[in-house]
């Protein structure tokens, strides 16, 4: 007996450490197993399913990777995208607002004129963005450079609550609501996103949203859609009531807090996820319809964008070539943006935290 394992112990490790060394395991079963992009789910036998997943994030200003390369960057996030397309075609990428402004790299002036968030566009039409909603900080730009921006982009851009002034067209080539069908399960996703001072949009104010969403639903007919998503930049009190309110919503993907918040609300406890900005965390959502018993359900992972995850090599190139593109204006101007200004005395605390900075 003693024999027969020491053999069988022997011939495991064997395996295990050829397997470990494989080069035929494919990236996507190394991050599967090391659960940088989470686990497919195991769904119950109760019927057919079609299957999708959202990859979500929001409130992105920065092109790469920020505390010491430790978190964030969208070359890693083109990463993960690329992982989740292997395991399920059907991976939708959507920004829950705040992506043009504000940005250190957007003041760099080129050729006369100021990027105001073109580095932005570019990257995320290379990481393969496909659907974004307005956020408060894309009016920070100016109507002219706003629009500028929504026609560089090759991804689609919804809204439902944003209006040209005095007008009730969607402002730019946003559109109000898209229908995404996959395998025929139609899934609907609208767009809404909190008021702002602009002199060229009008928005639907948040004291009025829940009337105004349920008002807008009303143009879809029982049987338009299987499942309502909602893309949300708003404080999120008002995700909260909106899904309190509004019971046909099965998942609203948010921004605007700059903090991951995953809650369960409202009478059938729909979810509410929010990912941590400037991508140092991103949502992902792998989705499932069952279309005997018309059920929908989500399995939900907070992925973190650490060193841990390797660039996807055509986004980096891209974002690099904007990083020092701006960097060079700035030295040019007698800039040293790299350069240490000073050191804090022996003893002396900053707190810089995002959390500290936004609420003090």
């Amino acid at each position: 007996v003693i024999i027969c394992l020491i053999i069988l112990t022997s011939v495991y490790a064997s395996l295990w450490n050829n397997n470990k060394n494989s080069p035929h395991i494919s990236d996507s079963a190394y991050a599967v197993e090391n659960g940088i992009i989470g686990f497919p789910p195991v769904l119950p036998n109760d019927g057919r399913y079609i299957q999708w997943t959202f990859l979500h994030m929001n409130d992105v200003y920065e092109l790469l990777p920020l505390d010491q390369g430790r978190k964030g960057g969208l070359a890693r996030v083109a990463y993960l995208r690329e992982l989740l397309l292997k395991e399920n075609i059907n991976t939708i990428t959507v920004l829950a607002g705040d992506l043009v402004s504000p940005s250190a790299i957007g003041t760099a002036n080129i050729n006369g004129t100021a990027l105001n968030g073109k580095q932005m566009i570019s990257t995320m039409n290379t990481l393969g963005l496909d659907y974004m909603i307005f956020g408060n900080h894309e009016f920070d730009l100016s109507e002219k450079d706003l629009l500028a921006r929504m026609n560089e982009s090759r991804f689609t851009w919804i809204s439902s609550n944003v209006f040209r002034i005095n007008s009730s067209e969607p402002f730019g080539s946003s559109i109000t609501h898209k229908i995404i069908t996959i395998n025929g399960v139609r899934i609907l996703l609208i767009g809404l996103s909190i008021e702002w001072t602009s002199t060229y949009a009008s928005f639907i104010n948040q004291s009025s949203i829940v009337t105004y969403t349920r008002q807008f639903l009303t143009k879809f007919s029982n049987g338009t859609y299987d499942v309502l998503v909602l893309l949300t930049h708003l404080d999120i009190a008002r995700d909260i009531e909106l899904v309190s309110n509004i019971p046909q919503i099965d998942l609203i993907m948010g921004g605007h807090e700059h903090e991951d918040y995953n809650y369960l609300r409202g009478s059938k406890f729909t979810p509410i996820y929010k990912a941590d900005a400037n991508a140092a965390t991103v949502f992902i959502h792998r989705c499932a319809y069952n279309i005997d018993k018309k059920r929908f359900r989500i399995y939900s992972t907070l992925a973190r964008v650490s060193q841990e995850v390797p660039e996807e090599e055509k986004t980096a190139k891209v974002a690099n070539y904007w990083y020092n593109l701006g960097i060079e204006v700035f030295k040019a101007l007698g800039y040293h943006p790299e350069q240490t200004i000073s050191c804090l005395p022996q003893g002396i605390e900053l707190d810089g935290t995002s959390e500290s900075v936004r609420s003090s």
